[in-house]
Order: C-alpha cells, then structure tokens, then sequence
C-alpha cells in the first residue's frame, strides 16, 4: 500500500493541474526539448504557488504508457510520478508518498505520486539516469572543448552550464566527484548535451591519475588496467607534476610521445603554471620574487616585463606540446584568480582546456569564469 503523507510536498489540485497540462500536450507525442519549452510556457497561464517545475527534467516512462516523471520543487524536492489510473503502477521507486488520485480539469483519471528527490538521494537519482532516461548520463566528451569541472552544489553548477549554453553557445559541462550527484543537477536542468564525469563511479566517463611519484611502468599499467574495465573510449587525465613546481612544455611532450608511442594516448594532461590559493598571479614583474630563473628571465627579456603575456605564452607552449600528442592541458584554479589572468590562461589554451574549480571557487561562479576562459 503507497503512504499517504498529510504533509505533502505538494498541493493536490495543482498536482491535477500539471497532469492535465502534460497528458493535454504530451499524450502521443515524443517528449522532446521542443515540447519541454512549449509546456513551460504554457504553464506560465497557471502559476503555481505550492511548487516550481523544472520543465527540463520531464520524460514518458520508457517502460509504461501514460505515464510521465518530473522534478518539482515543493516543500521539498520531489521526482512527481503522474499516469493515467489504467496504467500499472511502477516498482522503479519504492515506497512513493500519494499525492492523490484524482480527477484533473478535463476529466481524466490521474494518480500522482512524490517520490523524494534531492542531491543526497543517490538510489533513486541513479535509477531514473539508468532506467528511466539514460540520455542524461555522462559519456567521453574528446578535446576539442573547454570544460569547467565543478566538485560541490551540481544543482547550481548544472544551472550555470545552461547559461553559459544559452550565452555564448558552449558546453563545458564537466563534474569530478560522485556520479549521483552529477546526475542530480543534469536531471533537474534537463542537461542531455553530455557531460563529462571524472571520479570513482562505475557511471564515470574518464578518470584522473595522480603520476606525480609514479615510475613510468605503474602509469602505464594503471592506463591498462583502467582501459580494460572501461574500454578504448573512457578518458584518462594524468597529472604528472605536483603543486608548486612548474611544468616545461619539452618534458610534457616527451612524457606524452612516449605514452601514444605505446599505444596509451591520455585526454588531458593536467599542468602546474604557479596558480596559487594562498596568493594572487603576479600581475608585474618586481612581484615575481621567488618565481624559477627561466620564467623571471622571460618575463624581462621576452615579454618586456609583462607577466601576464609571459603567462600566455607559455600556456601556449604547454597547449601546443599536449595538442601535438592528442590531449589538451589542464589546470586548477582559485578564487585568487583575476580576471586579467584568467584571460591569459584562455587565450592561450585557445578554448581547449579542463579548468578545475579549487579552493575559493564555488559553482555559482562558473558563467563569470566562463566569459574569460573562452
């Protein structure tokens, strides 16, 4: 027997009024993102007060006629279950809380059902991505794109990387962290564009390996162990160098010649290029006290004391030795990052580029970071 909550997360009748909204247009018809717009614009004639749709997460259960999922947020997050009375129930999400069967204005007899849904309900998270609609998985995403990787808050992150498509037309939806949490903030912004997942999930698409104290020999094998369990088409990333030192584009090259030479190709090849948490990127030279003798001496000679074209340069260098290998670079960056600097990180990786979120950046900051790295 379903529970039937005196506290629902949701109103009823306006519970009805969604149904009827969704069978009057969705009946017979392919749930695509044509129709997802149409109905959130309808849906503007009848403002909601007890809860907010998100247009973007809405799909026809693969498995069952007349009957359709999506995400609200009432009182509290929920996944709404709606389907004609005739049609059978569903098992996919145990124990549902009953928001009613009813009648909607039209006539149509409509059960609906809430089914918790929040960033820390990974069970029912997974099952809708893998059973319900697999078009919001992650999958390979290649080099040819910038990606801004969020770590924390996907639903915020997930609603920046819409801006940012709706913007400047890119996407660079990337995620490094637990799948269901991914999968949470693509479900609820309706983000079937792909997006590449770096993490420890069996749903990831690439993974990271940390190759700063490896020989080459244990590299070469965790790339072999990782290709066989996940296949040719799964990316690796590797970070050869630790934080604080600084990467020559010549030993890149040389690291990643020799690992295509051997038939283990990597994706993103992560770099160190002074970015700090503790301290802003030098923006004059008589600031750069400390920094390697080659880099200070390009600054004077090569750049005319200009750090941050020296910043350029050299992160061009860095894109060119991987580019030439079949990866892109990567970096990790802070919240002591200016835009200035940021501008020149972009400009020389050339809109290819895995730009991590560290310390002091929050995903609500990626469509302000978006602007200067493409």
């Amino acid at each position: 027997m379903m529970p039937v909550s005196l506290d629902l997360p949701v109103r009823a009748g306006e519970a009805s009024q969604l149904a009827d909204l969704i069978f009057q247009f969705a009946e017979g018809r392919k749930v695509d993102a044509a129709l997802r717009r149409m109905l959130e614009s309808r849906a503007t004639q009848t403002p909601w007060e007890s809860m907010k749709v998100l247009w973007g997460s809405l799909c026809a259960d693969p498995n069952a006629n007349s009957t359709y999922y999506v995400a609200v947020d009432g009182r509290t997050p929920a996944l709404l279950h709606i389907a004609l009375s005739s049609a059978p129930a569903s098992g996919l999400f145990p124990g549902p809380v009953l928001i009613g069967r009813m009648r909607t204005p039209r006539g149509l007899e409509v059960v609906v059902n809430a089914i918790p849904f929040t960033a820390s309900n990974a069970e029912h998270v997974l099952t809708f991505a893998t059973q319900v609609d697999r078009s919001l998985l992650p999958g390979p995403q290649g080099v040819e794109t910038l990606y801004i990787a969020a770590n924390a808050d996907p639903d915020t992150a997930f609603a920046q990387f819409r801006a940012i498509q709706r913007k400047y037309g890119l996407s660079v939806a990337a995620y490094s962290g637990p799948a269901y949490e991914a999968l949470y903030g693509a479900i609820r912004h309706g983000w079937r564009e792909g997006f590449a997942l770096s993490g420890e999930d069996e749903l990831r698409s690439r993974t990271t390996i940390d190759a700063t104290a490896m020989s080459d020999e244990a590299l070469d094998d965790r790339i072999d162990a990782a290709r066989r369990a996940y296949g040719r088409a799964f990316d690796i990333d590797v970070r050869f160098d630790a934080p604080g030192s600084f990467t020559k584009p010549a030993v890149l090259g040389e690291r990643l010649a020799r690992l295509r030479e051997n038939g283990r190709p990597v994706q993103v090849a992560f770099v160190e290029i002074g970015l700090d948490a503790a301290r802003p990127y030098p923006e004059r030279w008589e600031q750069m006290a400390g920094w390697p003798e080659d880099i200070v001496s390009n600054v004077q000679w090569k750049a005319a004391g200009k750090t941050l074209q020296e910043l350029r340069q050299r992160v061009e260098d860095l894109q060119v030795a991987a580019r030439q290998h079949g990866a892109v670079i990567g970096v990790r960056g802070y919240g002591s990052l200016t835009e200035p600097v940021l501008e020149a990180i972009g400009s020389g990786a050339n809109r290819r580029l895995w730009f991590e979120l560290g310390d002091g950046l929050s995903s609500d900051r990626i469509l302000e970071l978006a602007g200067p790295l493409r």
